[in-house]
């Protein structure tokens, strides 16, 4: 980052408890227009889960047996051994290794069967490592690996995870992320089953090398490794602009608008989506977050991730330790260097 953008940050953080509701929400809003619809063009008829047809509500009585066990289904799979984990070249510049094992589920496109993660790390390991799970539909990560950097500058190691259907893992034809969360709902609930095996491996896998293993999960991101959670120890937990209730989010976020659209065109409700993604929401299953410390970062003027429910997060978590952040979505940009 130059001098002259760190400077841009600076002076605009100096200003952020005056700032306006209405200025942060205009900045997300006209960001939204130049950036592309993410619309998933691909529609599964029918929506299958594992080989079977569902109803709405004969899946939600199945996700009901899983609220207080959830590392039944969020279960290992087909679980890499170490010595599946392979370095893949680097970025010096960036100060990364790529490191790639295969995933513990299988899907139908290739390129989303090999799991992909970045370490940014020096040669002599730090006692502490942050895992770090991005936001939904990122074409790269530039910003989330240069984020990681200045960690490491502050003697913190960091592994940027590559979540199914994004960056290297989309399948031809697709864009980065087009396949993770769409109006193909049993598809979603998968992908997040997947995302959370991988996560669980490298948990297991770091826990072995390092003193304390915490996790960072920034919106969607939140999401999983919050499930992750749900199942496995940490140190530490930062959930930054994240919530609970998932089908209400999708159903009013900015963000996802087309498929609000997309699911009504399949008869599906708010209440619907809710029901469908209640074994991947912290609603019903974040009682059982096996993180021993957290602290939440909410954005107070949040339209993608709505603020009531990142307040509701929060209270599933027993009220932790929260930094309230006087912006909105994309207006994150503006705190990252308070974040750090």
């Amino acid at each position: 980052m130059n001098l002259k953008v760190k400077f841009y940050i600076a002076t605009f953080e100096m200003t952020l408890p005056m700032t306006s509701k209405i200025f942060a929400q205009l900045f997300d809003r006209t960001y939204k227009i130049f950036t592309n619809d993410l619309k998933c063009s691909l529609k599964l008829e029918p929506d299958h889960f594992d080989g079977r047809q569902y109803s709405v509500d004969e899946f939600f009585e199945l996700s009901c047996s899983y609220f207080d066990q959830p590392e039944q289904f969020y279960r290992l799979f087909n679980f890499p051994t170490p010595d599946e984990l392979k370095q893949a070249g680097g970025e010096e510049k960036m100060r990364y290794k790529n490191f790639l094992f295969p995933s513990p589920v299988t899907t139908e496109w290739t390129e989303n069967n090999t799991a992909h993660f970045r370490l940014i790390s020096n040669d002599q390991i730090s006692d502490v490592l942050l895992l770090f799970a991005p936001g939904w539909g990122r074409s790269n990560l530039n910003a989330e690996t240069e984020f990681c950097s200045r960690f490491l500058d502050k003697g913190i190691d960091t592994c940027l995870l590559i979540k199914p259907f994004h960056q290297q893992r989309t399948p031809k034809g697709f864009f980065s992320g087009e396949l993770f969360i769409s109006h193909n709902v049993f598809l979603t609930v998968k992908n997040f089953q997947q995302f959370v095996a991988e996560i669980r491996f490298l948990l297991q896998h770091f826990r072995t090398k390092y003193k304390y293993v915490g996790l960072i999960g920034l919106s969607s991101g939140g999401f999983q490794s919050g499930l992750a959670l749900d199942t496995e120890y940490a140190d530490f937990y930062f959930p930054v602009i994240t919530g609970a209730r998932l089908g209400s989010i999708a159903w009013n976020g900015t963000l996802s608008v087309f498929l609000r659209e997309q699911v009504s065109q399949k008869g599906l409700t708010e209440s619907d989506l809710n029901k469908v993604g209640a074994v991947a929401d912290q609603y019903y299953i974040g009682h059982n977050c096996q993180a021993k410390y957290i602290k939440q970062f909410l954005s107070l003027y949040d339209e993608v991730v709505p603020t009531e429910n990142q307040y509701l997060l929060w209270e599933i978590y027993k009220k932790p330790e929260l930094t309230k952040m006087h912006c909105a979505y994309v207006s994150i940009y503006f705190y990252i260097n308070r974040l750090l």
